[in-house]
């Protein structure tokens, strides 16, 4: 069967070419072939609830469930399973809530495409494209649609759909596909294929997955199971007294499993989706796209920042400062010749400073015929346009200076003074050249300035004040580096990557002597951010181009502007949804605030764990009697459960130091205050059960959990901060849970239910009053004295 043609393709949608579809049009063949997206298959709802029922958490928890019914306690199995439910609820809200966040920032990082319509080039998203589109297609563009090129040349990377690594050519005529990356060229192309009915049957979407694992979460496991050990080691031998004691091996065993579950990070899943969720929605608001979760975990941890000049520290907005003729030519040559080497569709930066200024001088292309055009690349540094003019035919250049005049048949020098003179202005030189017969001849030179963003200076002092050293990436020539990175204050120490290049082969120390870089190529950056890993440093790159992309792709922190290709924003993890440098500074300063709430959950897990397992061998150790019971155990679980899940959410301070994983610190901290907070329980316990003559069992039980739970929820107010605690605001959401968790109990002590003696209110209260001096005045000057000390050391 023949393929069908480009005519009878565009014959078939009733597509214009040279003004593409109308809306009416476009309506219609939406109706007939929908939106150009492809739904995800969700996992059923019921689905992700039942999985908050599988786990070893969950298995140990619904054990102790069978285990209670099995010895007739009834009360507390229906209790524990009633617990167990409700924690189930709250976790599947909370994973649908973050589950609409995910949703809310897919929307965003749609693919924008240029497509023609009514006449006129527009930028629309790429779910609004219908078949019989015409769309313009670039270097780094994801495809997103089958296609027909109409005219141009490309070449396309098919790997990650086919499998076949070699690059593929792409001419007139012929069709590219959905999922495809193109690595070269340009071209006009019609849309032949949408969605499901491509040849792949769907398009790619600019999501990565999520499902990195977090270094922090790792930490926690190493911490977890270390705990754990703890706890088995201590059980163990609590239980070993308690059979040669006399009790029963099933007696005990609800106890024991409770006593396990309070070893495992319960509130752990929940906590890092809460706050990761949370940090990407607060990115999004300030203009950042987090396509992968960890990113800002990453973040925190961010010692350089590899930077790149146009775009961010500059407005990306380039003027036609000045034009420099060679004598043979003029000023309007120079413009007219620079522009007949653009093509006004690519939205160019360049190309549209000499159409700008073309239209205010009023010169007209229409006796000039574009025949074929070459785009810019990294490796030749120039555009390249065949123009036809009446009878005669002759070839544009356009490109770097020093490119252009390498290809000049008789190199000129005599403007070499005033490309100088340029650069020291910050101007950005391109020069033009005619090629007649054979002969190129150098047309001129046209000064283009791409001014510092007024806040970037400001933004650049910020980042440094936040500890991280920024290096400054760029191909302008040495001068025009220069020149900016004064005026943004990157520094002065700048130079060219040529006379470097040698050295930061043999040993990357060589980045650090200097502020920026200039005359970069693109493998250029990635080996600058290989060597700074070599270095031990946590590098972030930002880039916009397909050649950028190994780069954001190793950096930890690779960071897509907003005009980076698709390619770009495919291999960062996070997306400027704005020009300039704010939104970096926000994503430090959330990554570090995102870094301190999971390391005060770990801190607040390490001592919760020792203090428990502690309090209840010990003392049982003491008085042959288990002082909590694994109702007592559970309740307070899930009571502590929801002030740690509001840990998430909690309002603290960033640092000003890049974060590190030297847990030594956090570990300690967690041990010190879990070693202070078990001997304040076990002498409260026995102080208060002597003072108050309490005496039978069931009633020592509320009083162990009165001093458990009272002790716990009040270490939060300690944990949560490194220095005083009534220094740092505490956020609404944990204060109101503390004190609603603190009244709720205050409440069923005194009344009692059945499994769980009524405790007279004067105990009840001498308990959260002793604990609430504890920690607020005792284990919160051990902290600060202990974190001084640590940073004393690490000074010195």
């Amino acid at each position: 069967m023949a393929e069908i043609t480009l005519q009878e393709q565009l014959q078939h949608f009733g597509t214009n070419i040279q003004s593409g579809l109308t809306n009416e049009q476009v309506n219609g063949l939406q109706q007939k072939y929908g939106w150009n997206e492809v739904k995800e298959k969700k996992t059923p709802a019921y689905l992700l609830f039942l999985k908050h029922f599988w786990g070893l958490t969950a298995w140990m928890l619904e054990a102790t469930v069978i285990v209670s019914f099995l010895l007739h306690r009834n009360f507390d199995g229906w209790l524990i399973a009633g617990l167990l439910l409700f924690n189930g609820i709250v976790g599947f809200w909370q994973e649908m809530r973050a589950a609409k966040t995910v949703e809310s920032l897919k929307a965003k990082l749609t693919v924008t495409v240029r497509v023609l319509r009514n006449g006129d080039w527009v930028n629309l998203p790429s779910k609004a494209i219908v078949p019989g589109d015409i769309l313009r297609i670039r270097t780094g563009d994801f495809l997103i649609a089958d296609m027909l090129v109409i005219n141009g040349h490309l070449q396309v990377d098919k790997s990650a759909l086919t499998g076949e690594s070699a690059l593929i050519d792409a001419k007139e005529n012929e069709t590219i596909y959905a999922g495809s990356i193109v690595k070269n060229g340009e071209c006009t192309a019609l849309v032949i294929a949408t969605a499901t009915n491509t040849l792949f049957g769907k398009t790619e979407g600019l999501i990565m997955s999520a499902k990195h694992k977090m270094h922090m979460e790792e930490v926690v496991g190493k911490v977890v199971q270390i705990l754990f050990s703890i706890v088995v080691v201590v059980l163990g031998i609590t239980v070993v007294n308690a059979l040669l004691g006399g009790e029963s091996f099933i007696a005990t065993l609800p106890l024991i499993l409770i006593l396990l579950v309070s070893a495992v990070p319960i509130g752990l899943p929940a906590m890092f989706t809460i706050s990761m969720a949370k940090a990407s929605q607060e990115l999004s608001e300030k203009g950042l796209l987090v396509s992968r979760l960890s990113a800002t975990e990453d973040a925190a941890t961010l010692t350089t920042l590899c930077i790149d000049k146009t775009g961010t520290i500059t407005e990306n907005k380039l003027s036609l400062q000045d034009i420099k003729p060679t004598p043979n030519f003029t000023d309007k040559d120079v413009l007219l010749y620079g522009t007949l080497a653009s093509v006004k569709a690519n939205n160019d930066a360049i190309d549209d400073a000499f159409f700008n200024r073309l239209s205010k001088e009023g010169i007209s292309l229409s006796d000039y015929q574009q025949q074929s055009f070459v785009p810019f690349s990294a490796a030749n540094k120039r555009t390249e346009a065949t123009i036809q003019h009446h009878n005669e035919t002759f070839v544009i250049l356009k490109g770097a200076y020093l490119t252009i005049q390498e290809l000049c048949t008789h190199p000129e020098h005599i403007l070499d003074e005033t490309v100088d003179a340029w650069a020291t202005k910050g101007f950005k030189t391109i020069a033009v050249a005619i090629k007649k017969n054979n002969t190129t001849e150098l047309v001129g030179i046209a000064a283009l300035y791409d001014p510092p963003r007024p806040d970037s200076a400001e933004m650049l002092a910020a980042i440094k004040q936040l500890g991280v050293t920024v290096k400054m990436l760029t191909g302008d020539a040495l001068p025009v580096a220069k020149e900016i990175a004064l005026q943004a204050g990157v520094g002065k120490n700048i130079v060219a990557i040529n006379e470097v290049r040698g050295m930061l082969q043999q040993s990357g120390s060589v980045i650090a002597q200097y502020d920026g870089f200039a005359e970069v190529l693109p493998e250029d950056k990635y080996n600058i951010v290989k060597s700074l890993q070599q270095q031990k440093q946590i590098t972030g790159m930002t880039g916009d181009g397909v050649n950028d992309a190994p780069a954001l792709k190793q950096a930890e922190v690779g960071i897509a502007v907003s005009s980076a290709t698709d390619v770009a924003k495919q291999a960062a993890s996070i997306i400027l949804l704005q020009n300039g440098l704010k939104q970096i500074v926000d994503l430090l300063r959330v990554g570090r605030i995102t870094h301190t709430r999971i390391a005060n959950y770990t801190v607040n897990k390490i001592a919760k764990t020792l203090q428990t397992i502690l309090f209840v061998c010990i003392a049982y150790l003491l008085t042959k009697k288990f002082v909590v019971g694994p109702i007592d155990m559970v309740l307070m679980l899930f009571l502590i459960d929801f002030v740690v899940l509001a840990l998430a959410t909690d309002k603290v301070q960033w640092s000003k130091q890049p974060a590190n994983w030297n847990i030594k610190p956090m570990v300690m901290k967690g041990f010190v205050l879990g070693i202070l907070l078990f001997a304040e329980c076990l002498f409260w316990f026995l102080w208060a059960s002597h003072q108050f003559k309490i005496s039978n069992a069931e009633l020592a039980h509320s009083l162990g959990f009165a001093t458990l739970f009272y002790s716990g929820i009040c270490a939060v107010i300690t944990v949560r901060t490194n220095g005083r605690f009534y220094k740092e605001p505490i956020s609404k959401t944990l204060l109101w849970v503390i004190i609603a968790d603190i009244v709720l109990v205050l409440i069923l002590l005194p009344i009692g239910f059945t499994g769980f003696a009524a405790l007279p209110i004067v105990p009840a209260v001498c308990t959260l009053a002793f604990f609430l001096f504890c920690n607020l005045v005792i284990n919160d000057s051990v902290k600060v004295i202990l974190l001084n000390y640590f940073a004393k050391k690490q000074q010195s």
